[in-house]
């Protein structure tokens, strides 16, 4: 089957996740990309999203890395960071990137959701805004 041709740095990097229900879930903040194969072709193979996939994209191995320990660490959970989607979970790219996965699959804003629930909860005003 043939796929949809883009340049996943203009298409991908820094979009929205949305999940089925149209929740929130994250942010793409790097792609994995296959080998080259025969014509020297590389495919998007999956999304990666979290802090540590960001630091490393924007050229810091050192900080991506101890980013992904500390947010281990502050945030434990049974996920990795970044954490992986692959590709086959797309369902849409647009203006955002649509997951045919729900928001509890991803699991890609453990350190906004902690934010958002014991700081911005906490901000008179704020509960409206921060509940999602």
């Amino acid at each position: 089957m043939a796929g949809r041709v883009l340049h996943p740095a203009l298409a991908l990097l820094d979009r929205q996740l949305v999940d089925r229900e149209g929740r929130l879930c994250g942010k793409v903040d790097d792609v994995e990309l296959t080998e080259p194969d025969a014509a020297g072709q590389r495919y998007v193979a999956a999304i990666l999203s979290g802090p540590g996939a960001l630091a490393t994209r924007l050229g810091h191995p050192k900080l991506g890395g101890w980013l992904r320990r500390q947010v281990a660490f502050d945030f434990p959970t049974d996920r990795d960071d970044p954490v992986r989607i692959p590709i086959a979970h797309v369902a849409d790219i647009g203006n955002h990137v649509t997951l045919s996965l729900d928001a509890s699959e991803v699991a890609t804003a453990a350190g906004e959701r902690w934010v958002r629930d014991h700081i911005i909860s906490h901000i008179p005003g704020s509960a409206h805004d921060a509940a999602g």
